[in-house]
């Protein structure tokens, strides 16, 4: 695979080694919350840091009309909420749960303390903001300068494995195509449309959640590289 498209493996997937928190868990609430719980509601003012030892989050802002926005996936270890948690102003975004996860939350008051006397800690954030505004970049980039298959593939190859002798490669996307949607900001037909493009060529096979072979490895690539 070529080095460029190793840039783009975790465009949308936050996920950080947290070592450091540990020490500090004592100070912290631990709680477990199963997959579809609101960890943070869009309206309110976020008061609480949490560090996510197992399971999965996304970012999501939903429209008037119901349509879902997806921003990122938090993949254990990583922080949550560490931007409106500083700035305490109100959210127009959510925190949803998309597996039962383990998580420690901190308030204001220990936070603070925390951060008076243990660096780690702060770089610790800046590190996790900075992929957080990273992604956020990428993806603006990709609405702005890449075609829609581009994108698709950037986002089938976040999940691209392949069997022993990588004569065979597939995703998981573990997206409904309703879900790819919402998630690069176009509507459902618009990506219907596309993929039945890229299966047309001989690119892919046919759409699942579950697994989606790739059928032409050499012109995934290239459609990859494309617009890089």
């Amino acid at each position: 695979m070529s080095n460029k498209i190793e840039l783009f493996q975790d465009i949308s997937v936050v996920s950080l080694n947290m070592k450091e928190w540990e020490d500090f868990f004592q100070y912290g609430t631990k709680i477990k919350r199963p997959k579809g719980y609101e960890l943070f509601k869009s309206g309110e003012i976020w008061n609480k840091l949490y560090v996510l030892v197992q399971g999965e989050a996304k970012l999501v802002r939903v429209s008037a009309n119901g349509k879902e926005k997806i921003f990122w996936s938090g993949v254990a270890p990583c922080l949550l909420g560490e931007g409106p948690f500083f700035d305490e102003m109100t959210s127009l975004s959510s925190f949803i749960l998309t597996q039962d996860s383990i998580l420690y939350c901190f308030t204001h008051d220990v936070v603070h303390s925390i951060l008076l006397n243990n660096k780690n800690i702060a770089l610790s954030i800046i590190k996790n903001l900075a992929l957080k505004a990273r992604i956020v970049n990428n993806f603006n980039s990709c609405m702005c300068f890449t075609e829609l298959s581009t994108r698709i593939c950037l986002f089938l190859h976040q999940t691209l494995h392949s069997d022993n002798n990588k004569k065979q490669f597939y995703a998981v996307p573990e997206f409904t195509q309703q879900e790819l949607a919402n998630h690069l900001g176009v509507h459902r037909v618009t990506i219907n449309k596309t993929l039945r493009y890229l299966e047309q060529q001989g690119i892919i096979g046919p759409y699942n959640k579950k697994i989606i072979y790739i059928l032409d490895i050499e012109t995934f690539t290239k459609i990859i590289n494309k617009n890089i």
